[in-house]
């Protein structure tokens, strides 16, 4: 393109002829419109058609989002229904145990997995690095303890004299009832003193010596704890089972741990079908959930315990 300059001298408009720098800085100019209009043009075209790709995670997007209102409308229902089920058991066990019914499952904590999901990867590996080195030194100090037992126990005799094992075989945590302590009596309904633990089982359930003994008394009653089992077990201990049906044990018989000395029943002032076992020291009643270690996990003691505890009335 040329450029025209006026000519005063002249008069009139005359022809400027471009030099070589004229002329490349009118070529660099042509070429950054140009690359300008093109970029100008690609952004219009990309903001009204898509590609293939981006058509195929359109459409992706799309469903996963109408899977994610699904699976939120599901998740509404079902924690309605649990919320349903929870009531409900709350409401039997209130009605047979008087008692609210203790809280074993953690709740979902969804902070928790929220600070998870936005925190660095150094962050937890130094949170992972933390609770190992804890639970090491947990593990320290349970060993200790272990080793303490093993050592007290060293040289003892008479292990298979300590009750430890349960005397219902195969049970689980469900069937524990009420603890030792002051509990409401099912029939009088007054605060009553509970020696044992209620275990419950079905009619016929075999009953087993928790440890090696002496049948010291074996009674038959419709009256107060029905049909009863004393065992002397030596060295201050001394179990009783009560609440029997078929008695398998005569007095003064010689019995090992794991020897079936009777059946469940419900003889006596018994609530329901159920095995009321004690464990003695010394004439002292013990918690009997403490010497059922030679079965249960830790995992299993501590529901055990939990659900011991929260029983306010007892079955007998």
């Amino acid at each position: 393109m040329s450029k025209y300059r006026f000519n005063r001298e002249q008069l009139r408009f005359v022809e400027e002829k471009l030099g070589l720098k004229g002329r490349l800085e009118l070529v660099i100019r042509y070429v950054i419109g140009s690359l300008l209009l093109a970029v100008l043009y690609y952004i219009i075209f990309a903001s009204i058609i898509n590609t293939g790709q981006e058509e195929r995670l359109l459409k992706e997007n799309q469903m996963l989002s109408l899977e994610y209102r699904r699976a939120l409308e599901k998740m509404d229902v079902l924690d309605s229904v649990l919320g349903d089920l929870r009531q409900r058991d709350k409401e039997i066990y209130m009605s047979i145990f008087k008692s609210s019914p203790p809280e074993l499952l953690n709740e979902y904590n969804p902070r928790l997995y929220a600070q998870l999901d936005s925190s660095s990867d150094i962050t937890l590996v130094s949170f992972a690095s933390d609770r190992v080195r804890y639970m090491e030194y947990l593990a320290g100090e349970l060993n200790r303890k272990f080793s303490a037992i093993f050592d007290t126990l060293k040289g003892r005799d008479d292990l298979n004299s300590i009750p430890s094992v349960m005397p219902i075989k195969g049970m689980t945590v469900s069937q524990t009832g009420a603890s030792i302590g002051d509990k409401i009596h099912p029939f009088y309904k007054t605060m009553t003193r509970h020696t044992g633990i209620d275990l419950l089982a079905g009619l016929g359930t075999e009953v087993v010596a928790t440890a090696r003994g002496v049948v010291t008394e074996v009674s038959r009653s419709d009256r107060g704890r029905g049909n009863q089992i004393t065992i002397n077990h030596g060295g201050g201990y001394q179990t009783n089972y009560a609440h029997l049906g078929e008695v398998l044990v005569r007095n003064g018989q010689t019995v090992n741990r794991g020897t079936v000395i009777a059946r469940v029943g419900s003889s006596g002032l018994s609530f329901a079908p159920h095995l009321h076992y004690e464990v003695r020291l010394n004439g002292n009643p013990m918690d009997p959930v403490n010497y059922f270690f030679a079965e249960l996990t830790p995992s299993t003691y501590r529901d055990m315990m939990i659900i011991a505890l929260n029983s306010g009335q007892s079955m007998d």
